[in-house]
C-alpha cells in the first residue's frame, strides 16, 4: 500500500503527499534521488569547469550524459541517470556571474546530508500534481516534471543563462539540475521514468521560521464567476488572486529595482512564448517595535537587499541555516513600515503556449473573458502580469480600495 506522510511546509504545498512511487506501489524517494544528484555533480566535475579558457557553448546546454554508475537501493531495483546539460548547469550554480554562487563542495554537502537524512515533502497546490522535496536544510526544491517542461527547458537553456548573467537579480525561480531517472527491471526494460528538476527554495528562510507566515499564488486574473474574494479566508492554504484584498508596500528605494526587475523577467518570458507562471509571495510578520522597525528598515541595503544583520533583527536569532551571498531579493524585501518581510520568486515558467493551451483557450473563450483565463498567448499573459506586479506592489498609500484581483477595480 502506498504510504502518505503529513508535514507542514511552506509554499504552494498541501498537508500530505506520497513519495515517488515505481510500477508495483513501493517508493523512491529523496534518499534515491539525492544519490542521483550526487552522482551527477561528481560526473559534472570531471569536466573542464567554470574557471577554463573554454566557454560554455551551444552543445553544452543540449547535451545528455547517461552516467555509467547505476544506482541500486536497498530494495534491489536498479536505476539509470540521465545528465541533462550538465555543464551548463554547474556554470549556472558555480559562477558567480549568475547570482548563484554555489561551491561544488557545498552542494554535494547539501545533497549528502539530504540522502542520510531524507526530507518529508508535500503535493503542489496546482492542479499538475507535482511533487516537491526539500534538500537538507531547505536551501533547494527537489520536483518531478512532464517530458514538455524538459524541452521546454533544453531549448531555452543558453538564452536563461544570458538572462541570469545579464540580471544576476532576476526574480524567476533558478534550476540548478535537470535529471531523468529510470527504473530498469531484470530483462533491461524501463518500467518507470522520472524527470526530475532541482531548484533553489524560495522560501528557504520562512520555511524554518517557527511562526505563521502567508502564502500567495498569484497571475493577475479577475476571478472567475462564483470564485470571488472571501475576506474569511486569512489562516491556512497558499491564497490565490481572488483572495486579494490588500497590497504590498515596499520602500521607495527597493520599489523602483524590484519593478524594473520583474519587468526585464517578464519580457523574457514572452520572448520565449512561456506563459502560465505566477508570483510566489510568502509574507513573514515581524512582530517588532516602532523602534525596531525603523532600524531594520534602515538597515536594509538597497542593492544587496536585506541583510544578514536585519534579517536577524526579527529572527532574534543568528541559529537557522541561510544562504550567503545570493541575489538581492532571496533572503526578504523589508515592506515600507519594517512590520513584514516579503519572500518572492517568479515560479513554473516552463509551459509554452501551444497546441494543448491553444486548445484550452479555444474552448474557454466561449464561457469566460480573456481576463479570467491563464491559458492565453505569452504576451498578453505578461503584459497582465507586469501590469497587476506594478499594481500590488506599491510605495506609497493606494487612494482606491483592492476587491479581489485588480482587474475589478478597473486598473487592467
Amino acid at each position: 500500500s502506498k504510504a502518505t506522510v503529513s508535514v507542514l511546509y511552506c509554499g504552494r504545498m498541501a498537508c500530505c503527499f506520497s513519495l515517488f512511487y515505481d510500477a508495483s506501489g513501493l517508493t523512491w524517494g529523496a534518499e534515491l534521488i539525492a544519490s542521483a544528484i550526487i552522482n551527477s555533480a561528481k560526473a559534472s566535475q570531471q569536466q573542464p569547469g567554470v574557471n577554463t579558457d573554454r566557454p560554455l557553448s551551444t552543445e553544452d546546454c543540449r547535451v545528455e550524459v547517461v552516467l555509467d554508475d547505476k544506482l541500486t537501493p536497498a530494495s534491489g531495483s536498479q536505476f539509470r541517470i540521465t545528465d541533462y546539460s550538465p555543464r551548463a548547469f554547474r556554470y549556472f550554480r558555480e559562477d558567480p556571474r549568475f547570482g548563484n554562487n554555489i561551491s561544488g563542495e557545498d552542494w554535494i554537502k547539501e545533497w549528502e546530508e539530504t540522502k542520510s537524512k531524507p526530507q518529508s515533502g508535500a503535493l503542489g497546490s496546482g492542479k499538475s500534481g507535482a511533487t516537491f522535496i526539500p534538500s537538507a536544510n531547505s536551501y533547494y526544491l527537489i520536483k518531478n516534471i512532464d517530458k514538455k517542461e524538459v524541452g521546454v527547458q533544453i531549448d531555452t537553456l543558453k538564452q536563461y543563462l544570458v538572462h541570469f548573467e545579464r540580471f544576476p537579480n532576476s526574480l524567476i525561480m533558478r534550476h540548478l539540475n535537470l535529471l531523468k531517472i529510470e527504473e530498469v527491471n531484470q530483462n533491461g526494460s524501463v518500467v518507470l521514468t522520472k524527470y526530475i528538476l532541482v531548484s533553489e527554495n524560495i522560501n528557504d528562510v520562512p520555511s524554518k521560521l517557527k511562526i505563521p507566515i502567508e502564502c500567495w499564488d498569484l497571475k493577475g486574473r479577475i476571478p472567475k464567476p462564483g470564485k470571488l474574494p472571501h475576506p474569511s479566508r486569512t489562516v491556512g492554504g497558499t491564497k490565490k488572486d481572488k483572495d486579494l484584498l490588500r497590497d504590498f508596500r515596499v520602500s521607495s528605494s527597493m520599489h523602483k529595482g524590484l519593478i524594473d526587475q520583474l519587468e526585464k523577467d517578464t519580457e523574457y518570458l514572452k520572448s520565449h512564448n512561456l506563459m502560465d507562471y505566477s508570483l510566489l509571495l510568502c509574507i513573514v510578520k515581524t512582530n517588532l517595535s516602532l523602534e525596531q522597525r525603523k532600524k531594520l528598515v534602515s538597515s536594509t541595503d538597497e542593492n544587496l537587499g536585506l541583510t544578514r544583520e536585519a534579517l536577524d533583527t526579527f529572527l532574534k536569532s543568528g541559529s537557522i541555516a541561510m544562504r550567503e551571498n545570493v541575489q538581492r531579493y532571496h533572503n526578504g524585501v523589508v515592506s515600507s513600515d519594517g512590520t513584514e518581510v516579503f519572500f518572492m520568486g517568479v515560479i513554473d515558467a516552463l509551459t509554452n503556449y501551444h497546441g494543448a493551451k491553444k486548445l484550452a483557450n479555444c474552448c474557454k473563450q466561449f464561457a469566460f473573458f480573456e481576463s479570467q483565463l491563464s491559458t492565453i498567448p505569452a504576451e498578453p499573459y505578461g503584459d497582465r502580469f507586469f501590469k497587476f506586479m506594478t499594481f500590488i506592489f506599491r510605495h506609497k498609500p493606494r487612494k482606491t480600495t483592492i476587491v479581489g484581483a485588480p482587474n475589478q477595480v478597473g486598473v487592467m
